[in-house]
């Protein structure tokens, strides 16, 4: 793809603005941002989500360095792909080692589309001052001609294989490094080769990105599962981080494995793992399955 991003926020074109105190940040979304679908997925808004849900609880102590333990991000309606997104941050709870902040992203039109909370913990690890900073938003992520998507009449087991083939497998994905490495009837694999842009303040994976790419797992692996010509939508994610990865071209793994396949909603568990099989987080996703 054409866009080579300098860190997470250049990537997803997540920005804040002069005078920034932690409250607000904005993204502009775009089709480079899109899913193999063609749609603004979840995934899409990771970054924004876990970048902002940190900052109010960082401010407090901007001695220390602090990061996420935790992400629960609760969303129905889905983004146009060419709106600039608003979120908003409430520390609500906090001590000197923990904190707990609301985040809320909303549309152009103001109407919220996504909620939810973020874990803050404070470590001792040093910051690269020299990291990528948010401080202005980039252009050029509408720079990718808009998927068409699937066949309409196609079952997820047939898209899946198709991507595996060959066909494409979104332009999000595709900037996650990722590609399926394995779908069985027990679950799928999605296989994420890392990159230094990825990389936070400490020189490992930032959290978004980490969230974006277990979620962009826990879509395929959704898909996987839905009968010929059925929708799906991610409306609810909850992801632990446990290990930061490095971000030097080692490649990441996320199994994904339904837990409930309903007509309505269906619940899905999935780990991320380096190639030693360390557990690096995990989650589970809840997924509309009659949009």
């Amino acid at each position: 793809m054409s866009h080579s991003p300098a860190d997470p926020f250049n990537a997803f074109a997540v920005g804040r603005d002069e005078g920034f105190d932690g409250a607000v940040m904005h993204q502009y979304l775009g089709t480079s941002v899109t899913d193999h679908r063609g749609l603004i997925e979840l995934p899409a808004l990771a970054v924004l989500f876990d970048d902002l849900g940190g900052y109010r609880f960082y401010f407090q102590d901007p001695s220390a360095s602090s990061l996420q333990s935790r992400l629960t991000m609760s969303m129905l309606a889905r983004p146009s792909i060419d709106e600039r997104l608003q979120a908003t941050a409430d520390l609500r709870m906090s001590s000197h080692e923990y904190g707990t902040t609301v985040v809320e992203i909303t549309g152009t039109d103001g109407r919220v589309l996504c909620s939810g909370l973020a874990r803050n913990v404070r470590v001792g690890r040093a910051q690269n001052t020299d990291a990528g900073s948010a401080s202005a938003t980039p252009q050029g992520l509408n720079d990718l001609p808009a998927v068409g998507g699937p066949p309409a009449d196609a079952t997820g087991r047939e898209v899946i294989d198709e991507i595996r083939r060959g066909a494409p497998i979104g332009p999000i994905a595709e900037l996650l490094g990722g590609s399926i490495s394995a779908a069985d009837d027990d679950g799928l694999s999605y296989t994420t080769e890392t990159a230094p842009w990825m990389g936070n303040m400490m020189g490992t994976m930032h959290g978004g990105v980490i969230g974006a790419v277990v979620a962009q797992g826990c879509s395929f692996g959704a898909q996987h599962y839905t009968r010929a010509g059925q929708q799906y939508q991610i409306i609810d994610f909850t992801v632990a981080f446990l290990r930061s990865p490095a971000v030097d071209g080692r490649r990441i793994h996320t199994r994904v494995t339904p837990v409930k396949l309903g007509r309505r909603l269906s619940v899905f568990d999935a780990d991320l793992r380096d190639d030693d099989g360390t557990l690096l987080a995990h989650a589970t996703a809840d997924v509309r399955f009659d949009v």
